[in-house]
């Protein structure tokens, strides 16, 4: 196959992508949050400090769908800009998405460290895993990256390159030079790296926390209490770990892509370079959204727990719309505790 054959095919390859994949994830993205939303805001899990990061990570999830897959699948196949031609709403849309993007990662973390305290030995730990800790949490961490990402209203412009398409296309994107470097390195470090990286030391924390447990000597309270940790969170344990490995899959490439654009700006690059790289960051920043797009199907098949919350559910709206329970009915017990390139 020559340079030509492989230019036609990763452009009609990327045309069928911007034509069916975002559509798939704004689909199974909406749907599935509201199964999370119908999940998480119950009264029984509400008393949750996990099922608040959860509901927390959904709600910016839900926002990064729309505002930067449906806005970005308009410009792409409709050619309807309601941003990349207004500077204001170019930088306000970017800021809103990568603090989303960013986000959903960082709730998911911090999730995953209110599960190490609850299984750790020492009272003093597991008391800090409490409602009124998480919303602090919450509020603090977005504060930090509302503070981390507000150059972005001040230094990111409209630039116009071509697109997939070979057409001329508006796109907001950072300042070049210096600025773009440290925004590319930003978005690596605070969206691809430490989320997952964090994720991963804790779940790790929180495995040998379960399996330490099993060998101590334990009196009757402890041993209660260890058994509580088995039930709940090995299972949500799980179900972090899968997130984990899907977050590290799926956010990686899209800021290394950014990076690699970044640095080759100055570097003449043929026509066959320049779609490779293209093709590289479509799938990239679909891999990026798909993220935000699919943590209900992650719980239902990393938990049983969840499985049957969303059978419940489902029986309760069945029942009011038709009268009938069309999902098996079981009892549910619910634990207390429980760019031009890379541009998005």
């Amino acid at each position: 196959m020559n340079n030509t054959q492989i230019i036609t095919t990763l452009n009609h390859i990327s045309l069928q992508i911007n034509q069916i994949v975002p559509l798939f994830i704004i689909i199974t993205g909406t749907f599935g949050h509201i199964c999370n939303i119908i999940i998480f805001s119950k009264r029984s899990q509400r008393r949750n400090p996990i099922s608040v990061y959860f509901l927390s990570s959904t709600i910016v999830c839900l926002i990064a769908l729309y505002i930067g897959v449906l806005v970005r699948y308009l410009q792409d196949i409709y050619s309807l800009d309601p941003v990349n031609n207004n500077l204001v709403t170019c930088r306000i849309r970017s800021f809103t998405v990568y603090i989303a993007l960013s986000l959903s990662n960082w709730y998911i973390l911090l999730g995953t460290i209110d599960r190490y305290l609850i299984s750790c030995d020492d009272n003093r730990r597991r008391q800090l895993s409490t409602i009124k800790n998480a919303y602090r949490s919450i509020v603090f961490i977005t504060i930090v990256f509302i503070l981390c990402y507000c150059h972005i209203l001040i230094l990111y412009n409209i630039q116009t390159f071509l697109n997939v398409y070979d057409r001329l296309q508006n796109f907001c994107y950072p300042q070049r030079g210096n600025y773009r470097i440290f925004s590319d390195i930003q978005i690596l470090l605070q969206f691809s790296l430490l989320p997952p990286l964090l994720m991963s030391v804790f779940v790790v924390l929180i495995i040998k926390n379960i399996h330490a447990s099993h060998r101590r000597i334990a009196n009757t309270v402890v041993a209660q209490h260890h058994a509580r940790i088995k039930r709940r969170d090995l299972q949500l344990s799980k179900m972090l770990l899968v997130q984990v490995m899907i977050t590290i899959i799926c956010s990686l490439p899209l800021a290394v892509s950014q990076l690699l654009t970044t640095l080759t700006l100055t570097t003449t690059k043929t026509v066959l370079r320049l779609t490779i790289e293209n093709f590289f960051a479509l799938v990239s920043r679909q891999l990026a959204f798909f993220n935000c797009s699919i943590s209900c199907y992650v719980y239902t098949l990393a938990g049983s727990q969840f499985r049957l919350e969303i059978r419940d559910s489902g029986n309760r709206i069945t029942f009011l719309i038709c009268r009938k329970r069309l999902l098996e009915r079981r009892q549910i017990h619910v634990q207390d505790d429980q760019r031009p390139n890379g541009n998005v």
